[in-house]
């Protein structure tokens, strides 16, 4: 994902044959972002109409297994009275406990770990959020989902976290002239003859995702075709912007099979991209990605951000996190494989984008005072605002640094290994450590406690003293340690660079008598501050 342009500038579980434990009462007071260990979402089946006074109606089956014995399942659903929610199953309507941020189904009887339980919902009204009806810059009506980062619950009652991965089924129903696209594998069905005039449309997700992660939109659009991949659905853009988006869409091709050969096999059954009024700049919804309704008026056209989404399908997507103090695992990956792709499309340099990206980072205090695997966050959101350069910019470094560490070939096999252990899965940042360390042979628990647990970064103050340079690191704490280049010329005036390994508070670099012009970092590879 990225962000909106102003932004980018810038458990435990019970006892067999326990009760469950009384819940705290931050289930009540408070959203719950980390998800439920005693049960598993293993389907949603979402039916939805649009009805023609701007409302829905439509109904969800779900299909949940219990991890652990269970008298009730627990939904994230934000408090609405413009929003009817019933649920029922096979027996009739359920009597549920409802709070400002969720609801509580009791079961009419008490499950054992393993088993399978079903039961339903019917809605209608207006939605509190993650569902909207939105008129675009040029005063067309669309319809589509915007759950990231957590606005699933805002209309879908469902266990709204990034480690609960379950499959979605969605069953569409539009006004006439509207066309719609939603994920996985998507199709046009028959209209049924008693409903309102229009079209209906059916997909089902091949990989199980995230309720974030689940989009849909329909609306009165025109398709871009790109040719190249059989995968490659003609994208969905506005009337009015047919022509620039076509100029844009014509590179994702030429990436599938750089990422595929680089990394490993794509995950879904179709890759499309969505104009539409999102409030983000790009959102990776999985073989559907969101662009802002203006990105095609961004220099370049947008492609920078189509590269930066694309990316996103195989790190953050395919392979996902668990709990958003991860979400480096995601946005770091995009914000580095995207510059990337890009550049070998006839974008900027990675070392330029490197550049940009540190200076971004250096100019925000709460980002450098904050690491990038923070835990005291109050809202989901605030990995993708308060703190956003370090789960962008920060996160991009880590994996420009490790690449410094480890060089190209361990790091592309590291990454490789990471990819295709871990596919289809929502994991932590110990599992990249794992496959880095497999393939490397080495122990990198320092480098990555260094750069994802510890806020900052080192800040550098030099002196010469006579041939040698004297590196001192003024922040607080202990030493950095990292490899610094340094570049100069020597007494004959030739060229020069060196690496050296910074690991105390003061190192005296020995260059030789005579060398001047020296310059830090003449290659764009390290995440420092020069002191002032």
């Amino acid at each position: 994902m990225l962000l909106s342009t102003t932004l980018c500038l810038l458990a435990c579980q019970d006892a067999v044959g326990e009760p469950p434990a009384q819940e705290p009462e931050a289930f009540v007071d408070a959203p719950v972002y980390r998800g439920y260990p005693d049960q598993d979402a293993l389907r949603y089946s979402i039916r939805l109409q649009v009805l023609s006074d701007g409302g829905y109606r439509g109904t969800v089956d779900y299909l949940f297994r219990a991890e652990a014995p269970l008298d009730r399942i627990r939904l994230d659903a934000t408090a609405d009275p413009a929003w009817e929610v019933q649920f029922a199953d096979a027996e009739g309507a359920l009597e549920i406990v409802r709070h400002a941020h969720s609801v509580e189904i009791p079961l009419r009887n008490r499950v054992e770990a393993g088993a399978e339980v079903r039961f339903s919902a019917s809605f209608q009204g207006d939605p509190a959020d993650g569902l909207y009806r939105n008129r675009n810059r040029y005063g067309a009506t669309f319809l589509f989902t915007d759950h990231f980062t957590s606005r699933a619950r805002g209309w879908l009652p469902c266990e709204d976290a990034n480690a609960d991965r379950a499959q979605f089924e969605t069953t569409l129903a539009v006004p006439p002239g509207w066309e719609a696209i939603g994920a996985g594998a998507w199709t046009e069905i028959d209209h049924p003859e008693d409903a309102p005039p229009g079209k209906t449309f059916h997909g089902l997700t091949q990989q199980d995702i995230p309720p974030s992660l689940y989009a849909f939109a329909a609306g009165p659009f025109l398709r871009v075709p790109e040719e190249g991949d059989a995968r490659l659905v003609p994208h969905y853009v506005f009337p009015q912007d047919l022509e620039k988006a076509s100029a844009s869409l014509v590179h994702h091709a030429a990436w599938f099979q750089v990422m595929q050969s680089t990394f490993g096999p794509f995950a879904y059954a179709k890759y499309t991209t969505i104009q539409i009024p999102t409030r983000w700049g790009g959102m990776e919804y999985p073989g559907n990605v969101w662009l802002a309704q203006n990105l095609f008026d961004y220099q370049g056209g947008g492609v920078g951000t189509l590269a930066h989404e694309f990316a996103h399908m195989w790190f953050g997507d395919a392979v996902g996190y668990a709990q958003w103090e991860d979400s480096w695992l995601s946005e770091g990956f995009a914000s580095y494989f995207g510059p990337w792709l890009y550049a070998q499309s006839g974008g900027p340099s990675l070392a330029s984008h490197m550049a940009q990206a540190r200076s971004g980072w250096t100019r925000s205090r709460k980002a450098r005072e904050t690491p990038i695997r923070w835990q005291q966050y109050r809202k989901s959101d605030d990995f993708f605002s308060r703190v956003s350069a370090n789960t962008y910019s920060k996160g991009a470094w880590v994996l420009h640094m490790l690449r410094q560490e480890v060089g190209d070939e361990a790091f592309f096999a590291g990454l490789k290994a990471y990819y295709q252990e871990f596919y289809g899965q929502a994991v932590d940042s110990q599992a990249l450590q794992s496959s880095m360390e497999k393939v490397t042979e080495q122990d990198l628990t320092w480098f990555f406690h260094q750069w994802l647990d510890r806020a900052g970064a080192p800040i550098l103050q030099v002196r010469d003293d006579r041939g040698s340079l004297v590196v001192i690191q003024t922040q607080e704490g202990e030493p950095f340690r990292f490899p610094l280049r340094v570049a100069y010329s020597d007494a004959d005036g030739l060229p020069q660079e060196r690496v050296f390994q910074i690991t105390a508070r003061e190192t005296s670099l020995p260059l030789g008598e005579g060398t001047r012009d020296w310059k830090l970092d003449p290659r764009t590879e390290l995440l420092y501050i020069e002191a002032r």
